[in-house]
């Protein structure tokens, strides 16, 4: 394959991988950005990006100041301050505990937050019967919250307790 064609199949990678990416919850962008960024050699400009994307120079800065908050992508010094160069996060297993932590976690533990809030309220007023439907959403949710946290300490997640959830729900 020439270089034409390998910058091809890199721009259809990226396509795919923000398809995918999307399905994830985040932006389709994020993941063309990501690609381009992790299979270059070496550091990418926003001019680059956005040129090679067929986007706008501010579709690029926004998507590039969220991945650098997830700790994806970082922002290093070409000598131009105006032109950044942008470089990927090699460790992949860092960067997946990363946004597990900072967006999956952050996420369950709310919602553990407004069942327990909901469980207080139904239990003087409401039917049994719902009382019952809101503490099988609690005992799920506490199950996703101490898995994800034992995912991220790398520890063991309970398969007993794993097969008393599906009981739950089937």
């Amino acid at each position: 394959m020439h270089n034409s064609q390998v910058e091809k199949r890199k721009k259809q990678l990226a396509e795919s991988v923000g398809e995918f990416i999307k399905y994830w919850g985040f932006k389709e962008i994020h993941g063309k950005i990501w690609t381009l960024v992790y299979l270059s050699e070496t550091p990418v400009t926003a001019k680059h990006l956005t040129e090679r994307l067929g986007v706008t120079k501010g579709l690029v800065s926004t998507a590039l100041s969220e991945l650098i908050a997830y700790q994806v992508v970082e922002k290093i010094s070409l000598g131009d301050a105006r032109s950044p160069g942008y470089q990927s996060n090699t460790d992949l297993m860092h960067v997946i505990s990363n946004i597990l932590r900072n967006r999956e976690l952050k996420l369950t533990t709310k919602i553990r937050e407004n069942i327990k809030a909901l469980e207080i309220e139904i239990a003087a007023d409401e039917s049994p019967a719902m009382l019952e439907r809101v503490q099988k959403l609690h005992e799920m949710t506490d199950f996703a919250v101490d898995s994800l946290k034992k995912l991220l300490d790398n520890k063991m997640i309970s398969a007993s307790r794993f097969k008393t959830i599906l009981r739950l729900i089937s």
